[in-house]
C-alpha cells in the first residue's frame, strides 16, 4: 500500500496508466508465476499445493506493493524512485530463482531477497507519508505489521519443515492485519491505474496457461492428439479471459472511482488486493492440470489433477463470487450453481476423456457468463 499525496506526483492532477517501468519490473512476476506453477506441478500432493499456494502469496504481496506505490507515485518519473525500482528488480529476480526450492537449501536466497525488496518499497512508502498527518497515520498502522512481515520471513529461512511453512504462514498473515488496521486511512489510489495493473496480473496469469500448453506441446511434437488437447486447453484459456475481461476491470474500476474517503482504500483492498488472488491462483492450478494434459491427452486425470482443476475452478468462481458481493452485496445464482457443477465435472474425470472434462468445464463457465453478462444488460437497459 501507499499513501503518498498526488501532489508530489508529476502525473498526480490525472489519471494515468501502467508505466514502461512497471511493465519490466512485472516481467520478473511472470516468471514467479512460472515458478509456483512448475512447484505444483513437480509435487501435486497437497503439500504441494499448499507450499505453491503460500509462495504465491508472498510474491503476490510483494507484487502487490509495487502497485499500491505506482498508483500514488509515478515510480518512473521520479529519479530516485526509477533508480531503487531498477536495483530492486535484479534481487527480486534472486527470489524468484529460488521459489522450487524455498522449503528446501534455497529458503535463505528467498528470504533475504524477499526482505530486502519488501523493505526499500515500504522505505519510499514511508517517505512519501510522513509529511501528511492523515497519511502518516495511516501508514504506520499499517507498516507496524507490514515491515515486520518480511523480517518474519527471513527467520523462518533459517528454520526447516514444518517450522519454516507455520512462521511463513505468520508472515503471510501479518500482512493482511497490517493491510486490515490500515487501508481505511488515507491513502492515495488511482481508480485507472489500480484496476488496469490488476488486470495486467491476471493476464499474466492467463499468459502462464499458454506457456505451459505450448511448451509442452512442442517437447511432444505436433500430433492430431496433442493438437487437440491443445485446442481444447486453450478454449478454456479463452472462456476464463470472458469471464474476467467481459466487463469485470470496467466494473470495479467505476465503483473504485465512485467511492470516496476511508471507503476507497476498503474496496481497493477487499475487491483489488485481496479479491484478485483467488482469481490469479485459480489460473495458475489450471495451469498446471493444461501441461498435465497436454503432456498425456488419452490418460485419465489422476486424483491430484483432479483435486487441482476443482481447487482451480473453486478458486476463480470463488473469486468472482466474492468481488461481486463486496462490489454490490449480492452473489449471481448461476456462479454458485456453476462453481457446483464444474467441481461435479472435475471429480468424473477418473471415468471420462480429459479432453472431455476440460471442454465440459468450458462449455458450463461460457453458460455461466452468458447469463450473467445477459442480466447484466437488462439492468443497463433498466437504469
Amino acid at each position: 500500500m501507499t499513501d503518498s499525496p498526488r501532489a508530489e506526483s508529476p502525473d498526480a492532477a490525472r489519471e494515468r496508466h501502467a508505466t514502461n517501468l512497471e511493465l519490466f519490473l512485472d516481467l520478473v512476476f511472470v516468471f514467479a508465476v512460472t515458478q509456483v506453477a512448475s512447484l505444483i506441478s513437480h509435487d501435486p500432493t497437497a503439500a504441494g499445493l499448499g507450499h505453491g499456494v503460500l509462495l504465491a502469496w508472498l510474491v503476490w504481496w510483494q507484487w502487490s506493493q509495487f502497485t499500491w506505490a505506482g498508483s500514488a507515485i509515478d515510480l518512473q518519473a521520479v529519479t530516485v524512485t526509477r533508480v531503487l525500482v531498477l536495483c530492486i528488480i535484479p534481487v527480486a529476480l534472486v527470489m524468484t530463482v529460488s521459489i522450487p526450492t524455498a522449503f528446501e537449501g534455497g529458503g535463505v536466497w528467498f528470504g533475504a531477497a524477499y526482505m530486502g525488496v519488501q523493505l526499500i518499497v515500504l522505505s519510499m512508502q514511508g517517505h512519501a507519508a510522513w509529511g501528511h498527518p492523515t497519511r502518516r497515520t495511516a501508514f504506520i498502522r499499517y507498516a507496524s505489521f507490514a515491515v515486520a512481515a518480511p523480517i518474519v520471513v527471513m527467520v523462518g529461512a533459517f528454520f526447516h519443515g514444518d517450522a519454516r511453512v507455520i512462521i511463513w504462514v505468520v508472515a503471510g498473515s501479518m500482512n493482511v492485519v497490517g493491510a486490515m488496521r490500515g487501508a481505511s486511512g488515507d491513502w492515495v489510489i488511482d481508480p485507472v491505474h489500480f484496476a488496469e495493473r490488476h488486470s495486467l496480473f491476471i493476464i499474466i496469469s492467463l499468459g502462464e496457461v499458454l506457456v505451459a500448453a505450448g511448451a509442452t506441446a512442442t517437447a511432444a511434437g505436433l500430433t492430431a492428439t496433442t493438437v487437440s488437447a491443445l485446442v481444447v486447453t486453450v478454449a478454456m484459456a479463452c472462456v476464463l479471459w470472458w469471464t474476467y475481461f467481459a466487463y469485470l476491470p470496467g466494473v470495479t474500476e467505476q465503483h473504485l472511482r465512485e467511492v470516496q474517503g476511508a471507503e476507497r482504500g476498503r474496496f481497493a483492498r477487499d475487491v483489488f488486493t485481496l479479491g484478485h488472488f483467488p482469481l490469479a491462483m485459480g489460473l495458475i492450478f489450471y495451469a498446471v492440470v493444461a501441461k498435465h494434459l497436454v503432456e498425456h491427452p488419452t490418460e485419465h486425470l489422476d486424483a491430484h489433477d483432479r483435486w487441482t482443476l476443482a481447487l482451480s475452478g473453486v478458486a476463480f468462481i470463488g473469486g468472482l463470487m466474492l468481488i461481486q458481493w463486496r462490489a454490490v452485496r449480492r452473489v449471481a445464482p448461476e456462479r454458485v450453481l456453476t462453481l457446483a457443477v464444474v467441481v461435479v465435472i472435475a471429480f468424473l474425470g477418473r471415468w471420462m476423456s480429459p479432453l472431455l472434462v476440460v471442454g465440459l468445464m468450458a462449455i458450463a463457465l461460457g453458460v455461466m457468463q452468458s447469463v450473467t453478462m445477459r442480466r447484466l444488460r437488462r439492468f443497463a437497459a433498466r437504469t
